[in-house]
């Protein structure tokens, strides 16, 4: 069956849990953008960081009716979540009630609002659809210690060394992500290290984890191989932690984790490593990381409508007790019933992890052939082919992620691309997004913005290919009805 590009709006899977909104055109971008009412009135899910489901909308309305509560809703995972959150953010708590198994927390709308709801986003904090769908339904959560257990035991051969109830499933990657740097930064400042550097490009929330903590200096190392740069600043003896992806995402590049570690151990800073782009499958990281943190949402979530995260600290390393400690403190699990809904997946995320390399190699090898094409990137080719192999698993491929760069209009090529439109990656569908129009827009849409973003080395009208379980010619055949335009 030939790929299609669904409409507007349209879930994939067809489910109000969906992690996948369709945005098939780049006006659809552009307006997803601005929040204009032509994409937003049609969008009623999405990715669950971005976008706020409809379910869980209706949970906050039906709890502030019956409490009586005003202002701007947030029906948060945990009131330690809000309770910080709001403090980071500046913004006053008008009322914070237990409802169920979630907090409703309600503040006055203004620019403190604006601020939570973005820390709300970076944390991965807004309680889940079927959360939501539950409360609406007036329904209890059932035992669920048996579908952790198939996660922790699924996750397990790919975070050896670590004790099953040390694998720690949280509400996101992001989430994930946050716990680690807080872990960090209790065991660090008081040594005097309060520092952080950013190697290379990073996911936008994490990104911006780092530049709104104003209490911490960040360094930012755009290039992953520039190692000595990073030397220089650990010199200082400030430096509390270095995080980078493994691989970057959209670059695809890899920083030597080999010398990475050596040097941290050196200047005594923790190292925090994000393998989410090519999946815990491909890539054993963990030996060389102080803690790891991944989103499951790809790769473990493959039937795209779990949002989930897993964090683990290696057991092996210097504080790891404290680490952990600090860790499980300020992390949110992840909620029962997308357990259940996980583990139904996560058992064949190495055999879809295989299966999506696989493809993505062929597909990537025709594509660097294709004169509409100007650039291909993978993890496994390119300038840090080799700082890939040292960490990549026996057997593995790269993961599912194409990068590619056109020597034609973007705009025409994507527009008729038929296939899933949005965000999200590691899916069993094949999806492609323009992804700095989405993680980036305000700098894609700007000249300096767009100077900025090639002096990272990057086209800002790049496209990301997520190649899916579909037969190689049907995906091939999608790529070459528009490239050949």
């Amino acid at each position: 069956m030939a790929l299609v590009s669904p409409p507007l709006g349209a879930l994939v899977p067809d489910s109000l849990h969906a992690t996948v909104v369709c945005l098939p055109t780049l006006a659809d971008v552009e307006s997803y953008e601005r929040k204009e009412a032509r994409a937003w009135e049609k969008i009623r899910a999405g990715y669950p960081r971005f976008v706020r489901n409809e379910l869980v909308t209706r949970a906050a309305l039906a709890a502030a009716k019956e409490l009586g509560r005003s202002g701007v809703l947030f029906p948060l995972v945990s009131r330690r979540a809000a309770e910080q959150l709001a403090a980071r953010a500046g913004a006053k708590i008008a009322s914070l009630d237990v409802v169920g198994d979630f907090v409703l927390l309600t503040t006055p709308a203004g620019d403190a609002a604006e601020r939570l709801h973005k820390f709300v986003q970076h944390t991965g904090t807004l309680i889940s659809s079927r959360q939501a769908e539950a409360h609406l339904k007036g329904s209890v959560t059932g035992e669920t210690a048996q579908s952790l257990a198939r996660i922790r035991h699924a996750l397990g051969p790919y975070l050896a060394g670590v004790a099953a109830e040390d694998i720690h499933v949280t509400t996101s990657g992001m989430n994930a992500v946050e716990a680690a740097i807080v872990a960090v930064n209790a065991v660090q400042r008081p040594r005097g290290k309060k520092a952080w550097i950013q190697l290379g490009w990073l996911y936008v929330d994490s990104t911006r984890l780092f530049e709104k903590a104003t209490d911490a200096p960040h360094h930012f190392v755009p290039d992953v191989r520039d190692l000595a740069a990073v030397e220089k600043i650990l010199a200082t003896g400030k430096v509390a932690g270095v995080f980078t992806e493994v691989p970057n995402n959209p670059q695809l590049e890899t920083a030597d984790i080999i010398v990475l570690r050596a040097l941290c151990d050196q200047y005594g800073a923790k190292l925090l490593l994000d393998p989410s782009s090519a999946g815990l499958a491909t890539v054993d990281v963990l030996p060389h990381a102080d803690i790891l943190c991944s989103s499951l949402t790809k790769y473990a979530a493959s039937e795209g409508d779990v949002m989930a995260g897993v964090l683990a600290v290696n057991p092996l390393r210097f504080d790891a007790t404290e680490l952990l400690r600090e860790a499980k403190a300020n992390l949110d699990a992840l909620h029962g019933l997308d357990q259940i809904a996980l583990a139904e997946q996560i058992g064949r995320m190495g055999e879809v992890t295989a299966r999506l390399s696989a493809t993505a190699e062929e597909i990537a090898r025709r594509l660097a052939a294709h004169p509409a094409v100007a650039r291909v990137r993978t993890a496994k080719d390119g300038i840090t082919a080799e700082a890939f192999r040292k960490i990549q698993r026996l057997g593995a491929g790269a993961g599912a992620l194409i990068t590619l760069e056109l020597r034609k209009e973007m705009r025409t090529v994507y527009d008729r691309l038929p296939m899933v439109k949005g965000p999200s990656f590691g899916l069993s569908f094949t999806i492609v997004a323009p992804f700095l129009w989405l993680a980036h827009f305000e700098e894609v849409t700007t000249s300096a913005g767009r100077e900025k973003i090639r002096a990272a080395g990057l086209d800002p009208d790049l496209l990301r290919l997520s190649i899916g379980l579909e037969p190689v010619e049907e995906i091939w055949a999608a790529l070459v009805f528009a490239l050949d335009l």
